[in-house]
């Protein structure tokens, strides 16, 4: 995936236009199965999972057989398939050597990069980091400066770079092999290192890799859990994303073909068409200047240099049905649990890519990789020949986050929760009639983040601050990278608190969680503060973020989740200090 990012679907009717819902009933699903289980109508060449794979499952995984770094449920027409010719280009990445026929296992990536990493004074590979079954989450890092640390480095700004959060989304891990392979040792790396550094997680998910899954080893999905933090691997990934602060995030993802949505196209169903989609994230908090500048710097010039490859692109948009039977097609990635929301919000300019592939096994395989590999090297290459621009735009936006923290204004709003706005115009998509073997365009009504709107904001404080007990959140926020403070001494403080006025629960689980949907009203009231209560000064870089984890109605905050238990009539342990008076802190270490 997804942005975002992301899971496939069962077509559903649209239950609301709320970011919320539709993201979590329409994108990302209430289950947690891939669209390529969902098949269109077949024609005479149309094959499902149970002509591929005929191997047991894997004890206490998600599919229903298991190969080792394998899997495919849905073949292609040979009509379809024509239509994606193999590119003339050639790679020797694992997944590319002769006689392979399932991808690059944990073993041959290793070695890979050791290897690589033997090769070139431009890459250090560093391997601390692991998953929950053991298996070693390697971090490259790409540089012509001497550290991290030096000077040098630091004016530069950095490019982070993540592949394979799904395991079953085998394109974006091998695309990043190669262009970890030309950033080390081909003129790539000679042409762009000098302008940026890049710092890359090749594999985020090299459980579900192995069992060939979305989900990781507990059958969770990595890319949901950026503001909850329960998976290990997010944590410490979230750690040295942390340390480096980079400027640009990029996340490779790959997205499935099917969908029913597109079930009555012609006489046997229509496929996704596009060999590559990209999205910035699309959270209203994001600094005016990196949420435009990202399509105008990044993602616009890489969908041009893709059309000069060969290669087709889109914006990444969910499709469905409604009851009316119009095709409906949505722009999405709001929440911070997903990866490129979480990391754009630091702020930062952040966007996913996504090539076509969840389901089809190798089919395609080598134009997957190329194309996923021509739209990094456009990004990189246009991030190095924007870097001062990169690296003053974030810096501005940084500072100007922490400028609004330190007063409160009443025109200074934070957005709690947003909804779409429809795009009015001959909308149009370009899908695959699979009985025809051509692309055809069908109308959409197009539901637009972009242009997306507020339903709930208020005033931004000047502090949260929770009592001395809430430890949890105090941590998830700082794996987060935002900076937590602790009262040095017992205050009486007039404070801003929240009262649940509607509250309703989920029937069904979400990634463990029974949701927490919650209205409240705040007043200002007088409360003791113990000494040692945790404050968290919204004059810092990642406020956005805590505004997400502690507003309650927010879609992502820890009263959604249950961090912070919530029941009607209750009085929440969350409380919003308005006031431009300095309060007396120390700060907790890491």
């Amino acid at each position: 995936m997804k942005r975002r990012m992301f899971d496939m679907f069962k077509s559903k009717t649209l239950v609301s236009s709320t970011i919320a819902v539709m993201t979590l009933s329409v994108m990302f699903g209430l289950n947690q199965t891939s669209m390529a289980s969902s098949t269109p109508k077949q024609g005479k060449e149309g094959t499902t999972a149970s002509d591929v794979n005929a191997a047991p499952p894997a004890a206490g995984q998600i599919n229903p057989t298991f190969t080792p770094y394998f899997g495919q449920s849905y073949k292609q027409p040979e009509q379809v398939k024509a239509l994606y010719p193999k590119p003339d280009i050639s790679f020797d990445t694992p997944a590319f050597k002769e006689g392979k026929s399932d991808f690059t296992t944990q073993e041959e990536m290793m070695q890979f990069l050791k290897e690589l990493d033997g090769k070139s004074d431009l890459m250090k590979m560093e391997t601390s980091l692991y998953s929950l079954e053991g298996r070693e989450m390697p971090l490259l890092i790409f540089t012509t400066s001497e550290s991290e640390h030096s000077a040098d480095f630091k004016r530069k700004p950095t490019v982070w770079m993540e592949a394979q959060i799904h395991g079953n989304e085998p394109a974006a891990g091998e695309s990043a092999l190669v262009t970890a392979q030309q950033l080390a040792t081909g003129k790539l790396g000679q042409e762009v290192l000098k302008k940026i550094n890049v710092v890359m997680v090749p594999r985020k998910n090299p459980d579900g890799s192995y069992y060939f899954q979305r989900e990781n080893a507990k059958r969770l999905d990595a890319n949901r859990d950026h503001m909850k933090f329960e998976l290990s691997e997010i944590r410490e990934v979230t750690k040295v994303f942390n340390r480096f602060k980079p400027e640009v995030s990029i996340a490779l993802h790959e997205e499935g073909v099917v969908s029913d949505a597109f079930s009555d196209v012609g006489e046997e169903g229509a496929l996704k068409y596009h060999d590559i989609t990209m999205a910035k994230q699309y959270n209203l908090n994001t600094p005016k200047s990196i949420f435009e500048k990202t399509d105008d710097w990044l993602i616009n010039r890489a969908h041009r240099d893709l059309a000069k490859s060969g290669y087709s692109s889109s914006t990444y948009l969910v499709p469905e049905r409604s009851d009316k039977g119009e095709y409906i097609v949505s722009e999405v990635g709001t929440e911070p649990r997903y990866e490129t929301t979480f990391q754009g919000l630091q702020p930062s300019f952040s966007l996913f890519v996504e090539s076509r592939g969840i389901g089809i096994g190798r089919e395609n395989f080598e134009r997957r990789v190329a194309s996923q590999v021509a739209a990094q090297t456009s990004l990189l290459k246009t991030a190095a020949k924007q870097a001062k621009q990169i690296k003053a735009t974030v810096d501005a936006a940084r500072a100007e986050v922490v400028r609004k923290g330190e007063t409160v204004k009443d025109n200074d709003k934070i957005v709690i929760n947003s909804t779409t706005k429809e795009i009015a115009s001959n909308n149009r998509m370009k899908v695959v009639d699979i009985a025809k073997g051509e692309v055809v365009e069908i109308p959409v009504k197009y539901l637009s983040l972009d242009k997306g709107v507020p339903t709930l904001e208020r005033i931004r404080p000047n502090a949260y601050i929770l009592p001395p007990a809430y430890h949890e959140i105090a941590e998830k926020l700082q794996i987060a990278g935002v900076e937590v403070s602790k009262l040095k001494e017992e205050k009486v403080l007039a404070v801003e608190r929240y009262k649940v006025t509607e509250q309703k629960a989920d029937e069904r689980y979400y990634q463990g969680h029974l949701l927490n949907h919650v209205k409240t009203e705040v007043q200002e009231k007088e409360y003791f503060f113990p000494k040692g209560s945790y404050v968290f000064q919204m004059n810092q870089p990642a406020a956005n973020l805590i505004a997400e984890a502690l507003e309650p109605e927010a879609v992502d905050s820890y009263v959604t989740f249950n961090f912070i238990p919530a029941d009607l009539g209750n009085e929440l342990p969350i409380y919003r200090y308005m006031k431009e008076d300095k309060l007396n802190v120390e700060a907790v270490k890491n």
